[in-house]
């Protein structure tokens, strides 16, 4: 059970109200305002959580609780509130479970993110002794509930910062305050996770042309913590599907043909320039692809791993090479 269930006006509107009828808190995860991101291996993610009630049955939120998971590591406590609204929801304002509003940190999520308002009007320190704020998260004026960030794994893949486990209540329509606030229990709604895209390689284009004598630029991004590094690109005209197994669970998602053979034995062509290096202080670097009449109307498919020992693999990146 929550810490924050037992405050006795929660469990008396709990007795009051059916959840079933009740108003519901949608969240959203996000990521500069959007609920997918795609960054570089081992990038920091500044996140927030998003809340907003789904009708206006209520004068706001009074109260929210949810935990956080990562599907790509361990989480740090969310950050703590500066400013109104959610400083009213934290200590001393407000109240929050014991290791604060971030979060309880427990086998790498975090567990009751969030906190209450002074409902119960307390005024005897040391907490809470705010005053209550209404038509927090109304509809249409959505709030950020709480905010955190969180390192990229440094491999490529997607990943799920999720949400779980809500437990909120909102101020009971017509409160004045006196003698405190009664509140009704507030269902869980809808739920957008944030996906996080790790991705090593951005191209400058899809498409080429081998009579304009283009090229496709590569940059390279391996994540800082493996800088200094030897990188070898290697390419494939025959797909990406099934690939090729490296070993350690890896696969190299390049169809073997003659080209991944040329690419292999012939590092730093004029066809895949600096195919082969070191990776810089940030763990990056750039190679070209610029094809000849060979590969007209065909798609080159490239990927990187890293040597010594080959413990890191990109995904592939497509290019189109047209006439």
């Amino acid at each position: 059970m929550k810490m924050l269930q037992n405050l006795p006006i929660v469990c008396s509107a709990l007795a009051l109200v059916s959840l079933a009828s009740a108003t519901g808190l949608n969240l959203s995860v996000q990521a500069g305002g959007s609920n997918t991101v795609v960054v570089g291996p081992g990038e920091h993610v500044n996140y927030s959580v998003v809340g907003e009630l789904s009708d206006h049955a209520s004068l706001g939120l009074a109260m929210f609780s949810f935990d956080l998971s990562y599907s790509g590591g361990a989480l740090a406590q969310a950050r703590a509130p500066l400013s109104d609204p959610m400083k009213r929801f934290a200590v001393p304002e407000g109240l929050n479970n014991p290791a604060g509003f971030g979060g309880t940190q427990a086998s790498g999520m975090l567990r009751q993110v969030g906190g209450a308002q002074n409902t119960i009007r307390n005024t005897s320190a040391p907490v809470p002794i705010g005053l209550v704020l209404t038509d927090v998260g109304q509809p249409g004026s959505p709030v950020v509930l709480a905010q955190g960030g969180l390192s990229a794994p440094n491999a490529v893949g997607d990943f799920t910062l999720s949400a779980r486990s809500l437990f909120a209540n909102v101020i009971r329509q017509g409160e004045t305050g006196q003698p405190f606030w009664r509140v009704d229990p507030c269902a869980a709604g809808g739920v957008q996770n944030l996906t996080i895209e790790v991705r090593a390689i951005q191209t400058s284009t899809g498409v080429v042309s081998v009579s304009a004598h283009q090229s496709q630029s590569l940059q390279l991004n391996a994540g800082a913590a493996n800088a200094g590094r030897t990188y070898l690109l290697l390419g494939s005209l025959s797909g990406t599907s099934p690939g090729l197994i490296l070993g350690n669970g890896l696969v190299l998602p390049l169809d073997p043909d003659s080209y991944l053979r040329f690419t292999r034995s012939h590092p730093n062509s004029a066809i895949l320039a600096q195919s082969l290096g070191v990776l810089d202080a940030h763990g990056r670097a750039s190679a070209t692809f610029t094809p000849d009449a060979s590969f007209q109307n065909k798609t080159a498919n490239h990927a990187f791993i890293l040597l010594g020992p080959v413990n890191f693999v990109s995904e592939a990146e497509s290019c189109q090479v047209v006439p």
